[in-house]
C-alpha cells in the first residue's frame, strides 16, 4: 500500500478495501478493522469519514492490513478482545473469546453459587466475568497453561475481579475434598480430522492446546465427567460447552456419572447445539 498521509478517512477506506480485495480477503472489512484499531463506535466512523487521518495513524493501519493478509487475527496484533462488554487482554498463549461463549455467563451468572470453578480458563473471561457479575462468590480459575493463566491474571487485575488462580491439567491439581456450587468450563473440543475445514487465522495462530482434543474432540469432557461428581455439590450444577456436533456423546458421558442429575443438551444465538448443563 502506498504512504501517502494526507487523506481523508473515507480515501483511506477506500484504499484498505482495495488492499484487501487483492489479497483475497474480504474488502468490507476494512471499516470494521479501522473501528477495532481506533476503539470507535460506527457512530464515531461516520461522524469522522470525511476527516483528515494523521500519517502516524496511516502508517500503523497499514502496517495492521498488512499483517491481517497473513491470517493474524487483528485481537493478536492489538492485543485485546471484547467479552460481556468486558476489555480483554489477549496473547498467543491464549484463545481469542468467541460470543457464543457469552451463553455460558446467561445460564450461570444468577445461579445462587457460593463457589465457582472454571476450568480452562485460557484469558479468564468466564471465572473473571462470573466474579464480577457476582461479586460474594469465591471463583477459582484453572488452566493447564502458566502462560495463559499470567494472561488470566493481568485480566482480574485490571478489571479488579477478585479470584484465585490455580495450575491443573483438569481436576489433577484442585485439592481433594473442595466442593464448588457451580463448575464451568470452554475445553478444548475440536478434533484433528476437522483441521482441513477451520479458518486458516484459527490454525496458523491460536494455541493449538487450548483447540484440539483426543478422541474426536472428547477427550477432556471424559475427563471432566469422570472427576466432577468428587467437586461439585449435591445441589451443584455443571456448564460445559460443547461443538455443535457433540451434543448426544457429551450428554452420554454426563449421564452416566451423574445418573441422579438432568442432564440438557442447550443452544446458542444460532440455535446450534453448543452447551451441556447438569443440574
Amino acid at each position: 500500500m502506498d504512504q501517502q498521509s494526507n487523506l481523508i478517512l473515507v480515501e483511506a477506506l477506500n484504499r484498505a478495501s482495495l488492499f484487501l480485495k487483492e489479497e483475497d480477503h474480504a474488502a468490507g472489512d476494512a471499516q470494521n478493522y479501522w473501528m477495532y484499531f481506533k476503539d470507535w463506535s460506527l457512530t464515531d466512523l461516520v461522524t469522522n469519514l470525511h476527516e483528515p487521518i494523521s500519517k502516524e495513524d496511516w502508517t500503523a493501519f497499514q502496517d495492521i492490513l498488512e499483517r491481517i493478509v497473513q491470517d493474524e487475527p487483528i485481537q493478536y496484533i492489538l492485543g485485546y478482545a471484547d467479552f460481556y462488554d468486558r476489555r480483554f487482554k489477549v496473547t498467543s498463549d491464549t484463545l481469542i473469546p468467541r460470543e457464543e461463549t457469552t451463553g455460558i455467563i446467561d445460564l450461570a451468572r444468577d445461579l445462587p453459587a457460593k463457589r465457582i470453578l472454571d476450568i480452562g480458563t485460557g484469558t479468564g473471561i468466564i471465572g473473571i466475568t462470573m466474579a464480577l457479575e457476582n461479586p460474594e462468590a469465591a471463583v477459582l480459575l484453572s488452566d493447564i497453561s502458566a502462560a495463559a493463566l499470567a494472561v488470566a491474571k493481568e485480566n482480574a487485575e485490571a478489571l479488579g475481579a477478585q479470584v484465585e488462580l490455580i495450575q491443573s491439567d483438569v481436576f489433577d491439581l484442585i485439592p481433594v475434598g473442595e466442593k464448588f456450587d457451580l463448575i464451568l468450563s470452554n475445553p478444548p473440543y475440536i478434533s484433528q480430522d476437522e483441521l482441513d475445514v477451520m479458518d486458516k487465522s484459527v490454525k496458523k495462530f491460536e494455541p493449538k492446546s487450548a483447540l484440539f482434543a483426543e478422541n474426536n474432540g472428547l477427550a477432556i469432557y471424559e475427563k471432566l465427567a469422570a472427576t466432577a461428581p468428587k467437586y461439585l455439590t449435591d445441589d451443584g450444577v455443571l456448564i460445559v460447552e460443547i461443538g455443535y456436533r457433540q451434543g448426544g456423546a457429551v450428554k452420554e458421558l454426563f449421564s452416566h456419572t451423574f445418573p441422579e442429575k438432568k442432564v440438557e443438551v442447550l443452544k446458542d444465538f444460532n440455535e446450534l447445539d453448543r452447551f451441556v448443563r447438569v443440574s
